[in-house]
């Protein structure tokens, strides 16, 4: 995320103060998703409240992945530290994560840093305009946090149970049995390999020139056609 630098001239109005500058913070689990909707909403909702928007850190990652893994995070706590901005605002808090004592990590180093989180879904924010905690807002980031997490794992419960039924249902799940490719298509495809292999070049040595298993370059080798005699 990069924060322009604000210049002034003589003649122009002061910059604005770091208090009104805000980062909008977005995230979607799956990459077909796409968060612009939820950065459309919060850069209208900026603008209503006269808050500066100076960037946007997006990312499209599972909630349920560490803070460590997550490079939006990483992102944001880092421009928090450096005092980049004084609000950060996301639509849900399930946006920040669905692991309570991932999102609680972040909350608390938020607060530390006097860094208030608006909620767009409840319309309120973790701090109060003197700059101390807002118990209520605290006390619905607790609650949705954790039903986050218990989503996510009735969510994991019910693909658990769908494949378990299938399984007594007889059906199969992962590759089907039998050879990847027929014996037409693995001449076609390693015939570079089957040259070599021609000109008496050893199996491990083929198999390790063109990254493919010793099996394979074995299969390959039993499908060339004996020269004519």
């Amino acid at each position: 995320m990069k924060v322009p630098e604000t210049k002034t001239q003589k003649g122009d109005a002061p910059p604005l103060s770091p208090a009104l500058r805000a980062v909008i913070f977005t995230r979607v689990s799956r990459s077909v998703q796409n968060y612009q909707r939820q950065i459309d909403d919060l850069t209208a909702y900026a603008a209503r409240q006269g808050w500066t928007v100076t960037g946007v850190i997006a990312e499209k990652i599972s909630g349920s992945k560490s803070n460590e893994d997550r490079g939006g995070i990483a992102q944001l706590l880092e421009a928090a530290r450096l005092g980049k901005f004084k609000k950060v605002l996301i639509s849900e808090v399930s946006r920040l994560g669905r692991r309570p004592s991932q999102t609680h990590q972040v909350l608390e180093e938020l607060t530390s840093l006097k860094i208030s989180l608006y909620i767009h879904q409840f319309n309120t924010e973790t701090l109060l305009p003197n700059g101390k905690l807002n118990p209520a807002a605290s006390m619905i980031f607790s609650i949705t946090a954790d039903m986050a997490r218990q989503e996510k794992e009735t969510h994991v419960e019910r693909v658990v149970s769908g494949m378990q039924r299938a399984k007594r249902e007889g059906k199969k799940f992962g590759r089907k049995n039998g050879p990847l490719y027929t014996d037409a298509q693995l001449l076609r495809k390693y015939a570079k390999a089957i040259k070599d292999l021609q000109l008496g070049v050893s199996i491990r040595k083929v198999a390790r020139i063109y990254g493919i298993s010793p099996d394979t370059v074995q299969r390959v080798k039993k499908l060339i056609p004996e020269p004519d005699k």
